[in-house]
């Protein structure tokens, strides 16, 4: 009797520790589906737009083609529409923002502006910051093109140096250029083209001429001297006119930047690009959110998109600009005129834009007095 309720004892025992186990076991199994069911769960599926018009405020031409076509992705992603809001001038783009937040009623939504005049933005309360945790790609840039103000990055290069029309030059029997100081020699009289003082690259030039001569932005009057003396050796001081006079071989050597040599060689010109001996000069282009923008959270979205690698492959592909991303890739055919790698950008000039912008109203004044005479 005595055996019989042992083995019944034991018995008990082995059978609750049988379903402990199996307890367990199945308490473990359903907590992992839980887990796992919750990982699928809290996949975040991106926000729905429709019906939103973003505004984006750029370049016309080939540039605002380019944008719009680059952002369909974007457009399927969120359901919006891009807007783009053609305005050439990177002035009339400052002029624009001013009077919409003036008058209270902001319709653009994201802007592109050159480095300078991405600065005087900033300064005048006309973007927004930066809203990083939106804006997640910032450290898959190059360092240089990392916005330390906290308002847009750079999203794109542009560089401005010597190109000329190799055809022409041998036709006269001409040597090609090597250095910015070559452009004022004599034998380039009557077909050499140099960016007006108000142009974007204008001061860039003169600066690269003045320190030549010894001196630099801050003494600049040894440049303007040289500009006085060979005036009627320059056909053109352009400001967006270039392109017609070189592709009519009114003009056959400039500084103008890289990303139109392709432009240029499609018209039927043999252009060559030259890397000055004083440098490069980095033309950036920044993105911001406008300030007020009706359509915030959508524009930080975009900017972090326009940010992306894919996005600026694309962006190389069909504008030309070298890409701020340091992963982007680009062909060697390419690289051949843009800017690539840590390499080249190191051999832009990138300018102090607070000197630049208090600056440039003098230089296009004293520039002016010298070109009427």
């Amino acid at each position: 009797m005595k055996k019989r309720l042992l083995s019944i004892i034991l018995v008990m025992i082995v059978g609750i520790a049988l379903l402990a186990g199996c307890s367990q076991e199945s308490a473990e199994t359903t907590e992992a589906a839980q887990t796992e069911g919750a990982s699928e769960d809290t996949v975040v599926e991106a926000p729905d737009y429709s019906g939103v018009q973003l505004v984006v405020c750029t370049w016309g031409g080939y540039t605002g083609s380019a944008t719009k076509e680059i952002a369909a992705d974007f457009e399927e992603l969120y359901g919006c529409e891009i807007i783009i809001d053609e305005v050439n001038a990177n002035s009339d783009r400052i002029a624009k923002l001013q009077a919409q937040i003036n008058s209270g009623i902001v319709e653009d939504d994201v802007v592109y502006l050159s480095g300078s005049y991405a600065n005087q933005a900033e300064e005048l309360g006309l973007v927004e910051l930066i809203d990083t945790s939106v804006v997640t790609n910032v450290d898959e840039l190059y360092d240089f093109a990392k916005n330390e103000s906290g308002y847009g990055p750079m999203v794109a290069v542009g560089r401005y140096g010597i190109m000329y029309n190799a055809d022409m030059l041998d036709e006269l029997g001409l040597e090609a250029p090597t250095s910015y100081m070559d452009l004022f020699d004599d034998q380039y009289a009557g077909i050499v083209s140099l960016p007006a003082m108000s142009s974007t690259a204008g001061p860039y030039v003169l600066g690269a001429i003045a320190e030549e001569l010894g001196g630099d932005l801050d003494n600049y009057q040894v440049a303007l001297d040289l500009y006085a003396e060979k005036k009627d050796n320059i056909k053109l001081w352009y400001t967006s006119d270039l392109i017609g006079a070189m592709a009519q071989k009114e003009v056959a050597v400039t500084v103008f930047m890289d990303l139109l040599m392709p432009v240029l060689e499609n018209s039927g010109l043999n252009m060559v690009w030259v890397d000055a001996e004083e440098g490069n000069f980095g033309d950036d282009v920044y993105i911001n959110v406008v300030k007020d923008a009706p359509n915030k959270e959508l524009a930080q979205l975009f900017v972090d998109y326009t940010l992306q690698q894919s996005t600026q492959e694309m962006f190389l592909e069909l504008n030309n600009e070298a890409p701020t991303n340091k992963n982007a890739v680009m062909s060697e055919e390419q690289q051949t005129f843009l800017a690539y790698g840590q390499e080249a950008f190191e051999n832009c000039t990138f300018f102090d834009y607070d000197k630049l912008n208090v600056l440039k109203p003098t230089l296009v004044e004293e520039w002016q007095k010298i070109v009427a005479e």
